[in-house]
């Protein structure tokens, strides 16, 4: 069973805005101090389900492919830590300007050129920009199937028997291979990296493809969607404290109030 994990290296989520800056140039969000990145979430989990899923079988590797510019060694290779077998990157500094069919694209491209694989396991969306794109455009320029929000995957007999999670409980599927799989917390914490994982993946040498390798038309990768503006929300609301002797008086405030809003 060969399988791949897609991951990023996002900003970590745990930051608070006040840590962060907005660079209205590159529409980026760089963090003000130096703070390191993580690997996304979702990733994490994605790669934890491939991992369960590669112990039922003798034979199997997991490869894990990021895209990126300046992509942090220490971090993606947190993924190897956990037990994947091989870390796969491209890093170029166009990379940063592509929306994401241009990173589903390149993304596809490395996938067809280091597979083939069975199942391709994705995070459900990035904890950057909440897109939640890229799996589907890297099953549409494949064609091959996608079953996202997975729980739980097995294989029995040549089928994939996939339990996913709908709107007001679970959902059982089942497909052929190859696919491309989605998930998120759902399936549980990540694994801890041991000690021996550590150690391991600090010396496994990272194996680097270069964008002109991946034999991409300048219109693969050219820009589809801008973006005109990036922000941070502000808060507007208005907080009035309702006064009274007692609870009942101030009771009677708030509904007095209410009323007189016409929210009642």
């Amino acid at each position: 069973m060969k399988i791949c994990v897609c991951i990023k290296e996002v900003p970590d989520s745990d930051i608070p805005s006040n840590k962060l800056q907005i660079d209205n140039q590159s529409k980026k969000i760089l963090p003000v101090e130096n703070i390191s990145n993580i690997v996304n979430g979702f990733d994490l989990n994605a790669v934890e389900l491939a991992l369960r899923f590669s112990e039922n079988f003798e034979e199997s590797s997991v490869s894990i492919i990021s895209v990126g510019n300046n992509l942090t060694s220490d971090v993606i290779k947190k993924p190897l830590a956990m037990g994947a077998d091989e870390l796969i990157t491209c890093e170029d500094p166009s990379i940063e300007k592509m929306d994401i069919k241009g990173i589903a694209k390149v993304l596809s491209k490395m996938i067809l050129k280091t597979g083939p694989y069975d199942i391709i396991f994705c995070g459900r969306h990035a904890s950057d920009f909440d897109n939640a794109s890229v799996p589907f455009g890297i099953s549409e320029f494949l064609s091959i199937p996608l079953v996202n929000i997975v729980k739980n995957i097995k294989k029995i007999n040549k089928k994939i028997i996939i339990e996913r999670i709908i709107t007001d409980g679970f959902q059982k599927v089942e497909s052929k291979m190859p696919l491309v799989v989605t998930t998120g917390n759902q399936v549980g914490d990540p694994r801890y990296p041991t000690l021996k994982g550590i150690m391991e993946a600090s010396k496994k040498q990272i194996k680097k493809i270069l964008l002109e390798e991946l034999e991409l038309e300048q219109n693969d990768i050219k820009p589809k969607v801008k973006i005109e503006e990036i922000y941070f929300p502000e808060n507007e609301n208005n907080v009035e404290i309702i006064e009274g002797n007692s609870n009942k008086e101030k009771a009677i405030n708030l509904i007095t109030k209410l009323k007189a809003e016409g929210v009642i």
